[in-house]
């Protein structure tokens, strides 16, 4: 029996097949010389404790949760993602390398024993139906764009969280402070009505109706210190910060902002709106894809070439020379009820997007104009508290207690007005926090910045 002998064929397959699997070696390892840097950015991210500032502003706040919230950075991360799916959508499929020893005696295992033995390459490469890769790549850089058009709306969104999470904060602390500030004049009051009573010029009801107020006035205080606790987790959670955090004092909620007239609201909806553009392309995305299933139903063809090396042996007519052959191979659709099934599925799809458009347009449309009429109420009922009620209980508690030293004002009238001031200053706070409140729902529903 003779040795097979390896022929220049053999020689330029082994050089293929090397190439073959260096190549990707190269390239993972240089993908695994970036990887960790991305880690490391991340890690960093998820490690570092910012410096909190002393006083706590909402800028900062939003500039963390720009940094730092996980909900965004998922969006950024799926919309990386999908911009990385278009290349590959629109690109042909890889070629395919192939080696044959071809027609090798069994009786000597050789390729000196006939002219039709030989060493051969093929290489073969698949084409789709003209449009079928364009339209792939269309229709993947629609869903890019989807969703690319979701992290605007997504920073909204966080942005808003964020705003009505650092005003409930705010409220919580301020409410405790007006709490604190009443437990201290009622205890004034209370030490008032006992004088009163050892002397002879007051009576026991008096000192009773004190206590009774001051100990729902510290009851009061223990569910604003629980207010404070339950708002500062929710804002260290968008914040993505330690759990064992403790936030500083908020800045003053006061703001001087312009209620915008709805109806430019509600005309700018469709253009300004991210969520509302993105369910837009992910139509236009669905309607591509139903002609990508139309052409995956068409015949593609795949085409090939072989070169086959051979040795000249006795006998051989062309003498050694080496064989060049080409040929192609269609595939034929013929289970049309299959293809048409999976048009059909992605024009079920199409008129699920459609209906999504829809409810989203309309929500945005609620959202909008709840949000609204909450702002309205709340600028008006600031305006209202700050240069009228509030004043005005002030200056009834200063007058009650002015004539109760002097005899004119019984103390329940003194504690009436007492307590008309706390809810007073309480409807103000409130207020100014709805009013923050319903801006970030105004602006997370227009979908556009407007202060």
């Amino acid at each position: 029996m003779k040795p097979m002998i390896c022929t220049g064929g053999a020689t330029a397959l082994a050089l293929v097949l090397l190439f073959c699997t260096t190549a990707p070696a190269v390239a993972n390892e240089a993908d695994q010389k970036k990887a960790p840097e991305t880690t490391t950015a991340f890690a960093d991210i998820q490690d570092s404790v910012p410096n909190i500032p002393p006083i706590l502003t909402l800028e900062w706040c939003l500039e963390r949760a720009r940094e730092a919230n996980p909900a965004l950075a998922e969006a950024t991360a799926l919309a990386l993602a999908a911009e990385h799916r278009i290349r590959p959508a629109g690109a042909l499929d890889d070629p395919r390398l192939a080696y044959d020893a071809s027609n090798i005696p069994t009786g000597d295992f050789d390729f000196d024993s006939t002219p039709l033995s030989g060493h051969q390459l093929g290489l073969r490469q698949k084409l789709p139906f003209p449009g079928l890769l364009s339209s792939r790549r269309t229709a993947a850089r629609r869903g890019y764009e989807s969703s690319d058009l979701l992290v605007e709306d997504r920073r909204l969104l966080t942005e808003g969280a964020v705003e009505s999470a650092w005003a409930e904060l705010a409220f919580a602390q301020q409410a405790l402070d007006i709490t604190d500030r009443n437990i201290d004049l009622l205890r004034q009051l209370a030490a008032t009505a006992e004088s009163r009573y050892r002397v002879g010029s007051g009576i026991q009801q008096d000192v009773l109706r004190a206590h009774v107020e001051l100990t729902a006035l510290l009851q009061e205080r223990l569910r604003r210190e629980e207010s404070i606790e339950r708002t500062s987790s929710r804002l260290i959670e968008l914040l993505d910060l330690p759990a064992e955090t403790d936030l500083p004092r908020t800045a003053d909620l006061n703001s001087a902002e312009t209620v915008p007239p709805l109806p430019t609201l509600l005309a700018s909806l469709g253009e300004k709106n991210a969520r509302l553009r993105s369910a837009e392309k992910r139509v236009e995305e669905a309607r591509l894809r139903i002609r990508v299933a139309e052409l995956e139903g068409l015949p593609d063809v795949d085409l090939g070439i072989g070169y086959r090396v051979r040795k000249s042996v006795p006998g051989d007519p062309v003498d050694g020379d080496n064989f060049l052959s080409a040929g192609f191979t269609v595939r034929l659709p013929l289970n049309r009820a299959k293809w048409r099934s999976k048009v059909a599925e992605q024009e079920s799809l199409l008129r699920r997007a459609q209906a999504q458009l829809r409810s989203i347009r309309a929500q945005l449309g609620s959202q909008t104009r709840s949000a609204h009429a909450e702002l309205v109420r709340a600028s008006s009922e600031e305006a209202l508290l700050e240069t009228g009620l509030v004043p005005q209980a002030r200056q009834s508690l200063a007058a009650s207690r002015s004539g109760y030293k002097v005899g004119r004002v019984d103390f329940l009238s003194l504690l009436d007005s007492q307590v008309r001031l706390i809810g007073a200053e309480l409807q103000l706070v409130r207020a100014r926090a709805d009013k923050r409140r319903a801006f970030a729902a105004l602006e997370t529903a227009s979908g556009e910045t407007l202060r």
